[in-house]
């Protein structure tokens, strides 16, 4: 079990039964909660007998006391000219919307909070027209913010600290880092830590960048969504304890795995999916989280909601027609030489009668082309008209110039009470004897890996079979071919083939053991403890659960503190030879800049600062002192302006937002072309909107001891470059090969002009 799924309320979709509350149909109770005092149960010789609560304070007596509450606790001024408050009642958590605006204030505050003032969303509105106004249009060179995220951070750091409960509340902040060189506020996130420990609660607090003052906060909170209060954070069951229950819960398989650096495939002990488990740190019980669910939503069908999944409809093929043909034109139409048209497509395919389409009308036709291997597919949309009007679909992909099957896929409507006349030991033998005839020597290769056979689901209409290679006794399903069956006729419903030719299989020898790779599999887990939040059973003893009763529900929200096990996001299983957990690189995230080769450089600072706001490379290492190349630099261009690049493989993306924005021409691209310093200075004032003004003739000079080798076509970009101080150093040297840390460095002192005054 992940900790973090653990942590994180998953019974939302769980919960969407009728006779159980979730936490956001918490606020339902508010439009039915009486007025007058709730009464409580109290036993008498074994009979309910009711006493009253003592009487509710009058409403502006309540709202008088949350709102000196909210301005203690968040320092709010006098200055405000207009308030007023707003209730929503709510049996178990009344919330309050308070408002502030108007006379010598700077905007308007926006307060929710708790009937003990406890405040749950914040937000001040400036007014002022000289404010910032977010914009997501190209800015270049942006400006770096006037305040660091460090220092935006230590502003929301103090506003927790008024706002959550002391003593009972700490807020742990998550490692994700929004900051860009458009940034005008600064947004954090994280976890409510409840006693120190984790828990399901979480906070965001929005920082303005330019005078660190917080503009917006929201958190959870346990007032209305969860009863019991929270458990003692002194765990009875032992961290030793909890992991070897949660140790047995853990499955693995052995099978091949492909290499994706070569074609060899490799033995690897995989987990296996099953259900979701935590240990009651309280009580040292192991609890199956996916029963406890699923008792849940059974004891709410009665009269619940289903989900409905919308079913996508095919898109009709449109036709285009040309003009004149330029010569690429026709080479481009000389590709589709030998396709069939739709109607003889069809007519071959309904040869086939295993895809039952003597039922189907033709509806549309999609033909597209592979560019690298000039191979054209055809996709044949078919539909049948069933009962009630409703529209059965089935989609066919073949090979347009021969007419080979591809691949299948069908969609069934809705149907109460659907009976099936097909078994599932008929519908495997079916699709065996298809696949036989279509892929014989893949599927005598093969053995049934995984099937799923109709279960009355209604929404369901098949069969469906999945046979994977198998090689030395163990299943190579990367390579597979997939079947299923229409329980209603028989037909193939749907159809796959995923298949690399030429693997190698490693040799099944020397392989670890199941019990050796499951303890190496169990040590890369985490095993945090912390409050975990799950649907309980009302109790009628419990006072705070009888306005839920009452409104026929019977699960409610409660804390639980428990073990789980959190594991390493980039772990996929266990190498079956050598024991290692074998992690996969999930990429750095975008803002995620970091050098590894900085140390001692004398640019180390302006890099490792620019990289804080993602402007930069990414992949790890900047190599300061190599060759600046034309795409080093429009990618560092494009980087400061929130565009992000990580691979060459984007490199046509990347040029395409570079012409968009004017940076360069189509017939300018030279991505390997190594720049001088003179080209580096004009791409980045071209882009800062300066080449106007730097290619006016005759009117530039400036002081650098080489301006008499500078071109004449440059003198102006080398003036703009020395009194922006874009170029610091005493020569402009524009013939010299740029390295990629200048060019950084010139970018960076564009964008620290107006800290230096420029």
């Amino acid at each position: 079990m992940k900790m973090k799924k653990l942590l994180s309320a998953l019974l939302s979709a769980a919960l969407l039964t009728a006779g159980i509350l979730p936490a956001s149909a918490a606020a339902e109770v508010a439009s039915t909660a009486p007025s007058e005092p709730v009464p409580t149960a109290e036993a008498e010789d074994g009979i309910m007998a009711i006493s009253e609560t003592a009487p509710t304070p009058a409403t502006d007596e309540r709202l008088a006391k949350v709102t000196a509450k909210v301005k203690s606790t968040l320092g709010i001024s006098d200055t405000y000219g207009e308030f007023y408050g707003e209730l929503q009642e709510n049996g178990l958590a009344p919330v309050w919307s308070l408002n502030w605006s108007g006379r010598d204030s700077d905007g308007r505050l926006e307060v929710e909070a708790t009937e003990d003032g406890k405040v749950i969303r914040y937000y001040l509105s400036s007014e002022d027209p000289a404010a910032p106004v977010s914009s997501t249009d190209w800015k270049f060179p942006p400006a770096f913010p006037k305040l660091s995220r460090e220092q935006a951070r230590a502003s929301a750091e103090k506003f927790l600290k008024k706002v959550l409960e002391g003593g009972l509340e700490t807020a742990q902040f998550s490692d994700q880092n929004t900051g860009r060189m458009t940034t005008e506020t600064y947004r954090f996130g994280g976890t409510i830590l409840l006693n120190g420990l984790p828990s399901p609660l979480s906070f965001s607090v929005t920082v303005r960048a330019a005078d660190g003052v917080v503009t917006r906060f929201s958190r959870d909170v346990l007032e209305g969504q969860t009863i019991g209060g929270v458990p003692s954070a002194k765990p009875a069951a032992s961290k030793a304890d909890a992991g070897a229950l949660l140790r047995d819960t853990l499955a693995l398989r052995l099978e091949y795995v492909l290499d994706p650096e070569s074609k060899e495939a490799v033995l690897r002990y995989l987990p296996e999916s099953g259900d979701e488990y935590c240990v009651d740190a309280q009580t040292g019980e192991l609890v199956n989280l996916t029963k406890l669910y699923e008792e849940v939503r059974d004891k709410g069908e009665s009269g619940g909601a289903l989900f409905n999944a919308a079913v996508s409809t095919p898109e009709a093929a449109t036709d285009t027609a040309a003009g004149g043909l330029t010569q690429a034109e026709l080479t481009g139409i000389s590709k589709l030489e030998g396709v069939r048209s739709k109607e003889a497509l069809d007519k071959a395919l309904r040869e086939l009668e295993a895809l039952g389409l003597d039922r189907y009308t033709l509806a549309s036709a999609n033909y597209s082309l592979e560019k690298e291997s000039g191979d054209v597919t055809a996709r044949l949309n078919y539909t049948r008209r069933g009962e009630k009007d409703s529209v059965w679909r089935r989609t066919v992909t073949c090979d347009a110039k021969t007419g080979d099957l591809l691949e299948v896929y069908s969609s069934a409507p809705y149907t109460e009470g659907r009976k099936a006349s097909v078994s599932e030991e008929e519908a495997r033998k079916t699709g065996e004897a298809f696949l036989t005839g279509l892929w014989g020597e893949e599927f005598a290769s093969s053995a049934l890996y995984a099937s799923t056979p109709w279960d009355g689901e209604r929404w369901s209409s098949s069969h469906g079979f999945r046979y994977a290679q198998k090689e030395n006794g163990y299943f190579f399903p990367e390579n597979s071919l997939q079947v299923a069956i229409d329980i209603t006729d028989g037909s193939i419903s749907a159809l796959s083939r995923s298949w690399t030719e030429d693997v190698t299989f490693d040799s099944a020898g020397g392989i670890l053991s199941e019990d050796a790779a499951l303890d190496a599999w169990f040590d890369h887990f985490d095993l945090p403890m912390g409050y975990l939040q799950i649907p309980v059973a009302l109790d009628p003893d419990v006072p705070e659960a009888m306005p839920l009763m009452d409104m026929g529900y019977a699960y409610f929200y409660g804390l639980k503190l428990a073990y789980g096990l959190e594991e390493d996001q980039r772990a996929s299983g266990v190498d079956a030879k050598t024991g290692e957990i074998v992690l996969q690189d999930t990429g750095a995230a975008a803002a995620d800049i970091t050098y590894s080769d900085l140390d001692g450089h004398w640019a180390k600072s302006q890099l490792e600062r620019m990289a804080q706001y993602g402007v930069g490379w990414s992949g790890g290492a900047c190599r300061p002192d190599s060759a600046l190349t034309q795409i080093d630099l429009v990618a560092l261009i494009l980087s400061a302006g929130g565009y992000a690049w990580n691979s060459e493989d984007d490199a046509d993306w990347l040029y395409r937002r570079a012409y968009d924005l004017g940076l360069l021409t189509r017939d300018q691209r030279r991505e390997d072309k190594v720049l001088t310093r003179g080209e580096a200075v004009k791409m980045l004032l071209d882009a800062a909107g300066c080449a106007g003004v730097a290619k006016l003739p005759g009117i530039f000079t400036c002081a650098f001891a080489d301006k008499d080798s500078i071109p004449q076509d440059l003198m102006g970009y080398a003036a703009l470059a020395q009194g922006m101080k874009l170029v610091t150093s005493e020569t402009f040297d524009a013939a010299g090969t740029a390295t990629r840390a200048q060019a950084a460095v010139m970018l960076y002192n564009l964008m620290a002009r107006s800290e230096r005054g420029v």
